[in-house]
């Protein structure tokens, strides 16, 4: 795509294999904030727009043999976010959560943010499961139901709809306790910057938080800018 500061940041991403990795490096919000144009986007960050577009378009350059994701059928996409991102999300959890327990129990007396930090951790893994939950149980049971109806040629129904939107709703209050959640952690953490005391435990979480908080930006991206417009286009 041809890259102008009036498309948005979501479309960017969903468009260009890699970009929300450049967007990470500048701190630039693509899941709940992937509605803000990239001019507003590199205004609130101080970034040259120019810089932006070429960093994004030669890390797209780089990445061949890969599909856009907004390219794919809606069954397609619901299968890679639970194949992929689920998958890929919960192990990181798993392998998180005891360092984070750890640091914070060595290191908090020194380091008091550990624990906050440890705290806010614990909360987005709750709401991350149930997220998780909500969508495998409500919303793409849903979306397959509208897919399936839209295939027959047959009018989707009105409690099908209200359904629907009640489960956009659930993961939308989610993701904003979550990015919410995810830049209080980064603040507190100075942006994952380990302190010179820091052992190797505590590198690997601060670490591993970093990857965390890209890969669920890009999953909540996925559902919220990618999936749920995509099942949107066909009722309308």
């Amino acid at each position: 795509m041809d890259i102008t500061k009036e498309n948005t940041v979501a479309e960017v991403v969903s468009k260009n294999l890699g970009s929300d990795h450049v967007f990470s490096k500048y701190k630039i919000d693509f899941c709940c904030g992937g509605g803000d144009t990239l001019e507003k986007a590199c205004n609130e960050k101080g970034i040259d727009f120019e810089v932006l577009k070429q960093e994004i378009e030669a890390l797209n350059n780089k990445i061949s043999g890969g599909v856009a994701i907004e390219e794919l059928d809606i069954p397609t996409l619901i299968d890679q976010v639970k194949e992929v991102y689920h998958i890929v999300i919960s192990d990181a959890f798993y392998e998180i959560s005891p360092y984070a327990e750890k640091v914070a129990n060595v290191h908090g007396g020194a380091h008091k943010e550990l624990v906050e930090i440890n705290d806010l951790y614990k909360n987005v893994e709750l709401v991350i499961n149930e997220t998780f939950r909500n969508s495998l149980m409500s919303l793409y049971p849903i979306i397959n139901e509208i897919v399936d109806a839209n295939e027959k040629s047959e009018e989707v129904s009105i409690d099908t709809l209200q359904a629907f939107q009640k489960a956009i709703e659930r993961n939308e209050i989610a993701q904003k306790l979550i990015g919410d959640s995810f830049k209080e952690i980064a603040s507190l953490s100075s942006n994952y910057q380990v302190p010179e005391d820091g052992c190797n435990s505590y590198k690997f979480l601060y670490k591993n938080l970093k990857q965390l908080e890209h890969e669920v930006h890009k999953y909540m991206h996925f559902e919220k800018n990618v999936l749920i417009p995509k099942a949107l286009n066909i009722i309308e």
